[in-house]
């Protein structure tokens, strides 16, 4: 006899007890006459083979003692797993075998300590309250008919599972059932007409003992559980169970189609059966204080995509959208925003990028390219010089002109103030943004204002200074603020109003606020359109020096708003505008930024000192913008704070903040910072800055952090008021937002201005949702409850569902219908595809040349024709609707030669796509096409007459 490593033996004859093998270690010797094992290697010296027992040993035997087992000591099994048996072998045959006769017995090699161990895990699982029973409805599924028993559903590799069950047997068990989907996920497709996708965790089941019925409840069922067993049941294709004992139980499997016998099999310790879903139910009888391992292998879940959505984009974004309404009455829009702003924020998306995502700070050494600063700098104050020698230097290259764009004159750029020359670049930017460009405004003139906020004249007292010589013609417009605003309409052909406005710090939002009372002015020519600056550069040391002698700047050289260490503000220049038009309606962020929900402006009176804020004055500005705009202080969610980091001002601000925002119950605090920590205080440009910033949080629903704000101002009256200074950016709790900001000139001008907008910028807005219908119907229906489940009885095939229903073929067609509250009703299209009334048989047969299928005049929708093997033993074939080569019917994969591949069309399709019968040349196979509803199948035999 010629043994050979894999196959199944006896031991007989041995005189006396065998040592085990050297893999066993330390195992006393043993009795092994009447064992049965399977041959794992030979040892060619001593003549002896190693070989694993079928209760778990490995021994080593001499050839001698060892028999071949014949096909009756074995009848009990369909298959031995051991350690040396040939996986693909064992796999292709199981998955013969099932689809032969619908199940399969397996035997396993489990030793009786590893049995030991796991009914050992499972009753210290037990006593530590992990089994439960599960729901009455769900048993039938996952127990078999009339099963009851206590579960737990437990994956023993994951790290929550306790330590005792990592370390015992039953982790080892559970690999081995995915080494047998593994195993038979090749050969499933092909044998039984399903692939493997998943299976489910092990399912420990025991007996339910004496008393057990009042201790173990069955659980509550919702719709969310019913619908994923409902979905479970439709995708069991194997069921796997593993009888580890100790007592024998019996399986009794029920066939589904009529006429079938049952089977009873024995449950025997250390085997396991395989039952195909398709072919039995089972019921399982187990013994007293048995346990079994179960796990289902399940074929791929349901995928749909969706074709064609049909929803009103305005209802789809209200029902989308959360958050306050934008404000009522006339509506401005901002259309248009540019800037150049401190970290290089060229633009309102580096600037967002900047001050939001990366926390940027602008503020730098003052640089040489502007001045040496060495003579000026003066820490302690001895000689009247500068003790601050930082300031956020936004705006690189401030001496660099493009003259010749805007057609002006070597000589005459030459005596320009570079704010001048910042005015036509930054606001010609956003005019174009508003649809106005230079060639177009020179043919026609356009009655649009402009409105600069400016409040240093740095250039002319360079020229009193004697630092630069301003000469000539030009150097009285080069160099007069006065004509900072009015260049630009000059220079672009505009008519509208067009003012440079000096109020201090509060000069650029004072001219947001005057740009809107002209643009609702329509008592003469009424205006398109404005645009309106703000900007502050700082071009030489004098203002400094001059802030510094009143103690005005931070000797730290930052804004620290908000923050105990605030002494002063830090400089900084800037550049920015805002293009604003007179809108209806809020579009959805396709040609707006935001709307303008208010403004106002006013004065301090007569306050303490000229230059001292005024509380009040403070206040009733904001609620003179909350009027305008109907709001509620509740529907604030942010708010952009003047923030300039003064002992002073800070307290004072907050205080007027705090008493226009109280009095109103919020569900969420309101957030406040100041991009002054960031970007300095631009001074007159410092107020559009602070505007610009609130479109950009409004426009992301997002609230952007400060910098520098370590111990809170003590002096800060916050207690008892729902507010957060941001360190940190945070989301807004809805998809609008309004956003305010202050600003208060030294001089007691005081503005305040308020942004709506809605996100329209990241995923997360639904305006952005809404442009895309199919994403967003996708993102609500995975979003929708769980389906109502009608459970009829245990029987889920007998269950009803207002989901996608798991019985329904592949490739269905479906309606769904979202109601307002969210719920999901599925519906079968019933519709069916034009097939056509004739069918062709084109391959490369025949050339390609489209062949009449005859129809069965006995079997309705059934078409029959004929393909001949050539030379390769191989042909292509696909079945064409009415002759119609854009109507093909033909598989999903290409040179397919499964006919239980899915299949396609009526389509259009390339000739890979087709199937192929592969045969002997000269074969004539007779190919079968069957058409009935939506009911499609092609299959072939080979003829024999």
């Amino acid at each position: 006899m010629t043994l050979a490593r894999g196959m199944l033996v006896a031991v007989g004859g041995l005189p006396g007890p065998a040592r085990p093998a050297l893999e066993a270690g330390d195992t006393e010797p043993m009795d092994l006459n009447g064992v049965r094992a399977q041959l794992v290697s030979a040892d060619h010296e001593t003549g002896k083979w190693t070989a694993a027992t079928f209760d778990g040993h490995v021994v080593a035997v001499d050839s001698q003692y060892l028999r071949e087992m014949d096909g009756e000591e074995l009848a009990d099994y369909d298959f031995v797993l051991g350690p040396a048996s040939d996986l693909d072998l064992v796999g292709r045959s199981l998955a013969e075998c099932l689809d032969a006769r619908g199940y399969a017995v397996v035997k396993l090699f489990v030793s009786a300590d590893d049995a030991a161990d796991m009914l050992s895990a499972a009753a210290q699982l037990e006593d530590e309250g992990h089994f439960e029973r599960l729901a009455v409805e769900f048993e039938r599924g996952y127990l078999g008919r009339d099963g009851s028993a206590k579960t737990l559903l437990l994956d023993p590799s994951d790290e929550s599972a306790p330590g005792y069950v990592r370390d015992s047997p039953l982790r080892v068990m559970d690999i081995n059932v995915g080494s047998i989907s593994d195993m038979l996920a090749p050969h499933t497709r092909d044998s039984l007409g399903f692939g493997i996708y998943s299976r489910t965790s092990m399912l420990l089941t025991r007996p339910l003992a004496d008393g057990d019925d009042d201790r173990y409840a069955p659980a509550e069922v919702d719709d969310g559980d019913a619908e994923g067993y409902f979905h479970t049941m439709y995708r069991k294709k194997l069921a796997l169970l593993q009888f580890v004992g100790p007592a024998e139980g019996t399986l009794t499997l029920f066939p589904l189609t009529s006429g079938g016998p049952e089977v009873t099999l024995r449950a025997e310790p250390h085997t396991l059966v395989l039952v195909s879903a398709a072919h039995f139910e089972y019921e399982h009888k187990m013994a007293t204080d048995s346990l079994t391992l179960t796990s289902f292998f399940l074929s791929e879940p349901a995928v749909f995509s969706i074709d064609t959505v049909e929803a009103d984009p305005e209802l789809l974004l209200k029902s989308l959208s959360s958050g306050p309404a934008p404000p009522l009455g006339e509506k401005v829009a901002i259309q248009a925003m540019y800037c150049r702003y401190g970290g290089h924020s060229d633009g309102p998306d580096k600037f967002w990028t900047g001050i939001c995502r990366a926390g940027a700070d602008g503020v730098t050494e003052i640089p040489e390219l502007r001045w040496d600063n060495t003579p000026y700098y003066d820490p302690d104050m001895e000689f009247g010089g500068a003790y601050c020698k930082h300031g956020c230097f936004g705006i690189p290259g401030v001496d660099l002109f493009d003259s010749k764009f805007f057609e002006i004159s070597q000589a005459e750029a030459k005596c320009m103030d570079p704010v001048q020359r910042q005015v036509l670049e930054v606001s010609y930017m956003s005019l174009l943004e508003l649809g106005y460009d230079k060639t177009s405004l020179a043919r026609k003139s356009q009655n649009i204002g402009h409105f600069v906020g400016i409040d240093k004249d740095d250039w002319m007292c360079m020229g009193a200074a004697g630092s630069i010589t301003l000469e000539g013609v030009h150097s009285a417009a080069g160099a007069a603020n006065a004509i900072t605003a009015n260049r630009f309409s000059y220079t672009f052909n505009l008519k509208g109003t067009s003012m440079t406005i000096d109020t201090a710090c509060s000069s650029s939002l004072v001219c947001i606020h005057v740009s809107k009372l002209h643009l609702r002015y329509k008592d003469n020519e009424p205006m398109p359109a404005s645009v309106v600056h703000g900007i502050n550069l700082m071009l030489f040391p004098g203002p400094f020096i001059g802030c510094c002698a009143a103690g005005m700047l931070s000797h730290n050289g930052r804004c620290f708003t908000f923050d105990k260490s605030a002494d002063g503000y830090c400089r900084g220049e800037l550049s920015g505008s805002l293009g604003f038009k007179l809108d209806q309606r809020f579009d959805n962020g396709e040609s707006m930024y935001a709307l303008l929900s208010g403004s106002y402006s006013n004065q301090d009176g007569r306050s303490a000192t000229m230059t001292a804020p005024n509380g009040p004055a403070q206040e009733k500005c904001i609620q003179g913008v909350l009027r305008e705009a109907k709001i509620s202080a509740a529907d604030i969610d942010c708010f952009e704070c003047h923030g300039t980091g003064t002992a002073l001002g800070d307290p004072i601000e907050v205080g007027s903040f705090r008493k226009a925002m109280s009095g109103v119950e919020r569900r969420q605090p309101v957030v406040i910072s100041s991009s002054k920590s960031a970007i300095a205080h631009g001074e007159g440009g410092a107020g559009l800055a602070g505007f610009f910033k609130c479109v950009a949080q409004v426009s992301h629903s997002e609230g952007a952090a400060g910098l520098h704000l370590r111990d809170r101002n003590p002096h800060l009256d916050v207690e008892g008021f729902p507010v957060q200074m941001l360190t940190e950016a945070v989301t807004m709790a809805n998809d609008s937002a309004y956003s305010g900001v202050s600003s208060f000139g030294f001089g007691g001008t005081n503005a305040h201005g308020h942004a709506w907008g809605k996100n329209v910028y990241t995923s997360r807005g639904a305006v952005r949702q809404a442009r895309d219908v199919n994403k967003t119907f996708e993102r609500k229906l995975m979003s929708a409850p769980p389906a109502e489940i009608t459970m009829n009885g245990d029987d889920v095939a007998e269950w009803d569902t207002t989901g996608i229903d798991p019985r329904a073929e592949p490739d269905s067609r479906w309606k769904i219908s979202l109601e307002d509250d969210g719920v999901a009703a599925w519906e079968q299209d019933e519709a069916l595809e034009d097939f056509g009334e004739e069918f062709f048989l084109q391959g490369d047969h025949n050339g390609w040349e489209p062949e009449a299928l005859e129809a069965s005049e006995s079997v309705q929708g059934l078409w029959t024709g004929t393909v001949s093997l050539g030379s390769s033993g191989e042909a292509l074939f696909q079945i064409l609707c009415d002759g119609d080569h854009d109507k093909v019917i033909h598989p999903r994969l290409p040179r397919c030669t499964m006919k239980a591949a899915k299949i396609e069309g009526p389509s259009k399709a390339g000739r890979d796509m087709s199937w192929c019968i592969v045969g002997e040349p000269g074969e004539r196979y007779r190919v079968e096409f069957f058409q009935q509803d939506s009911y499609v199948s092609v299959t072939w035999f080979r003829r024999v007459d």
